[in-house]
């Protein structure tokens, strides 16, 4: 089982990489690392473990709650449920850690591990890196009293569902109906009841197909689902409930930025009970315009550069160093979610879907409504192809910097130019700003520069490649106006 780059969890593919033997010593590394010891009689530590639908899951409990037992924890196992219910569970249980069986985002036979600490928030980082150091030792299994293995039942459930019931704060009037998609996803056992208990009219999407957890087919399902119900919002979920796609009454999806800069305008403000001089936080996944844009509501926002893990502890860090009352609001990362520290330590698909509808009944205004006057932000992104065996030019060192600033002028509003470091034979140009015509001249002409300083540092050896031309132009470009934009 492999690292992942983000820092944030181990994952690996049934059948090819995953090693059932890793995923145990990775458990028990996990529980030895946080403080677990050999239990005694009558004095063992609670290791709280949950799963999301992929294929590898039912076998991954099995195995990882055994080490873990091994090791001398006693295991309460919650089944197929979010992300955040472990998150929750760990801390409200006084549990040692807590350990989410996923594959993230990733394919649908993709399976892995993420661990929560006892206060619920994700181990991250060097942390995580050297648990992962030590999931080659079988020295970790030498417990003389193993555990036990418990179910929850549904008292203990219901505290996570209770949870987010209380974050809305508010009574959602009984007129509004919201469509909803769980297929393949873990929230699908909360989901309806939860949003039956606010007192809203709920459809549920349960046609016979399986979308595997591939975003773009989910997000077309509910664009679909919730103009055929004639919903006035949809909601789908990922397969580990951390991220909800949402589409407004006329099938315009509202994006993770979109969300971010309706929360930020409605908490942000004064009279909002969460306004109390709050911070929100993006990770530099986030779009240029989104911060300015947030900052103007006149609320405190700060960018992060690093991925989701590093917004993790950066914001943790900022609310221990910080007094009371000017903690953070909220925590965006385009790609995993956003994240409510004052509810839950990890992004939530299902309380993102209360928050926004909180904002909905707060306001009395539709979706549509509150997503209206919010900027296009237009995102999109090339791969510029590179032939084995070149040379990479160095773009600290030559003027190809220089020139890219001098396009990013042509960009209006705070457009930014990125490109990501070469892997995998290719670079990655990602063109962002408000204007479409704008972002769209400057990526060609930014692929332009690239490919002239290769050909300059290679000579002949690098040669286009026919669909080198088109990276990016379709298949990769990424307009957050997503209403208008043809689903694949």
């Amino acid at each position: 089982m492999k690292i992942t780059n983000d820092r944030a969890a181990f994952y690996g593919t049934l059948g090819e990489t995953i090693d059932i033997y890793q995923a145990e010593h990775a458990a028990a590394a996990a529980f030895n690392r946080l403080g677990g010891r050999a239990s005694t009689r009558g004095n063992r530590q609670r290791v709280i473990v949950g799963h999301d639908t992929s294929p590898a899951s039912d076998m991954m409990e099995a195995a990882v709650s055994a080490a873990l037992c091994a090791a001398g924890a006693d295991v309460l196992t919650l089944g197929t449920v979010p992300s955040g219910a472990v998150s929750f569970l760990t801390a409200r249980c006084d549990a040692l850690m807590g350990v989410m069986i996923t594959g993230g985002s990733f394919d649908y036979d993709v399976s892995g591990l993420k661990f929560y600490r006892s206060n619920g928030k994700p181990v991250t980082g060097e942390l995580l890196q050297s648990i992962h150091a030590t999931i080659d030792s079988h020295a970790s299994l030498n417990s003389k009293q193993a555990g036990k293995i418990k179910r929850a039942d549904s008292r203990i459930l219901n505290m996570y569902r209770h949870n987010l019931l209380g974050a809305s704060n508010f009574t959602i009037f009984e007129k509004m109906k919201v469509a909803v998609d769980c297929i393949d996803s873990a929230s699908a056992m909360f989901a309806k009841d939860l949003f039956e208990q606010m007192g809203i009219d709920v459809a549920v999407y349960e046609r016979d197909n399986t979308f595997q957890n591939v975003p773009y087919k989910k997000s077309a399902a509910i664009i679909e689902f919730v103009k055929d119900s004639h919903s006035d919002v949809g909601f789908a979920f990922t397969a580990n409930g951390e991220t909800c796609f949402v589409s407004d009454a006329d099938g315009r999806l509202i994006d993770t930025e979109k969300l971010a800069a309706i929360f930020g305008r409605i908490f942000g403000s004064e009279t909002h009970d969460d306004a109390a001089s709050k911070t929100v936080m993006l990770s530099e996944s986030c779009h240029a315009a989104l911060a300015p844009y947030i900052k103007s509501m006149g609320v405190d926002c700060r960018t992060v550069t690093g991925d989701y893990s590093y917004l993790i502890e950066e914001f943790e860090n900022f609310d221990s160093a910080s007094p009371e009352g000017n903690g953070v609001l909220m925590a965006v990362d385009r790609d995993a979610g956003i994240i409510f520290p004052r509810i839950s330590a990890v992004p939530d698909g299902l309380l993102t879907a209360v928050m926004l509808l909180a904002c909905i009944n707060y306001t009395g205004m539709s979706l549509d409504q509150l997503s209206r006057d919010i900027p296009k932000l237009i995102r999109k992104v090339s791969i510029v192809n590179i032939p084995s065996g070149a040379c990479l030019p160095s773009f600290n060192s030559t003027d190809l910097p220089e020139q890219i600033n001098t396009l990013r002028s042509y960009l209006s509003g705070d457009g930014r130019i990125t490109l990501a470091k070469p892997e995998r034979n290719k670079i990655e140009i990602i063109v962002e700003g408000i204007n479409p015509r704008q972002v769209e001249g400057v990526i060609e002409q930014t692929e332009r520069l690239v490919r002239k300083s290769l050909k300059e540092k290679n000579g002949p050896i690098y040669e286009a490649k026919p669909s080198d031309k088109n990276d990016g132009k379709s298949d990769k470009s990424d307009n957050n106006d997503t209403g208008d934009k043809k689903q694949p």
